[in-house]
């Protein structure tokens, strides 16, 4: 960030998906257990300020070799505490980005970083003769239709069209899914997917009785139906999605639960079965 942003300055969109790119790292290492990554991934896509941001990630050890990056001058790294949540939010488009390239220029001696971060795309490959050219593919938002649809084909491709999870929580820019493992049904493994699927932390034990959701019983139109008018339905006509979170209930049936938000820090919900009937509605709070 340049030096003149303040803790009060406004939150962009790549500041919270490089904040969540932090946390993933936090989780892979241990420092966050499941509970906390996800409520510190939900609040980091709410933040408003790089103050709030820089609150999630200030309490965690970064790996030394962002700290070096981001103090290209520094006869050391600093201690992995002390590093300033905005340097490090800085250098994790490094780490987000795919196929580009980040350059960082100096560190002033104050700690505050003077950054100019470019995406310098790669030279392309040479393409053999009579072969077609690479189709460029948008990235989709989970958040969509055409999002979870994707997700659900990737998710089958990925286990053997096995599409059972014990809990998926699909975000703006990923979608964070707790399984069992293939044969293993006595332990579990958190992923996250962002157009592929990578680890989150290592195994951990599962009862043999865990309740799974199958995700091919979604009905995908009618979450579409609640994303485009829940936020009417639960009072806040200006409000968005923050998340859909998708898991058993008591019962035998998966709940569907959508999440909304506005710019006022009121929040509301509708809660569904995967067929898309509603089952009830929390209006807004806050």
């Amino acid at each position: 960030m340049p030096e003149q942003d303040s803790s009060r300055t406004r939150a962009r969109d790549i500041d919270r998906a490089q904040t969540c790119g932090l946390l993933d790292a936090g989780y892979g290492e241990g420092q966050l257990d499941p509970a906390e990554y996800q409520a510190r991934n939900a609040a980091a896509m709410k933040a408003k300020t790089l103050g709030e941001l820089d609150a999630l990630v200030s309490d965690l050890q970064i790996p030394e070799h962002l700290v070096e990056v981001t103090r290209p001058t520094a006869p050391a790294p600093a201690p992995r505490r002390q590093v300033p949540g905005r340097v490090v939010a800085a250098v994790a488009a490094a780490v987000l980005a795919v196929g580009g390239t980040l350059v960082v220029t100096t560190v002033g001696s104050d700690g505050a970083s003077d950054i100019a971060a470019a995406r310098q795309a790669p030279a392309p490959a040479q393409i053999p003769a009579g072969e077609p050219q690479p189709i460029a593919v948008e990235p989709i938002d989970p958040l969509t239709p055409d999002g979870v649809r994707d997700f659900v084909g990737q998710l089958g491709a990925k286990f053997g069209g096995d599409l059972r999870v014990d809990q998926v929580t699909f975000y703006s820019n990923y979608v964070f899914v707790t399984r069992m493992l293939t044969d293993q049904p006595h332990r579990k493994q958190d992923w996250s997917f962002r157009g592929g699927f990578a680890t989150s932390g290592d195994p951990e034990s599962r009862t043999l009785d865990t309740a799974t959701v199958d995700l091919g019983a979604l009905d995908v139109d009618r979450l579409a139906d609640v994303i485009a008018t829940g936020a009417n339905q639960v009072g806040m006509p200006t409000g968005r999605v923050e998340h859909v979170f998708v898991r058993p209930d008591s019962g035998t049936e998966g709940l569907v639960t959508v999440q909304f938000e506005d710019d006022a820090d009121r929040s509301g919900s509708v809660n569904t079965r995967l067929d898309g009937s509603v089952v009830d509605i929390s209006h807004a709070e806050g």
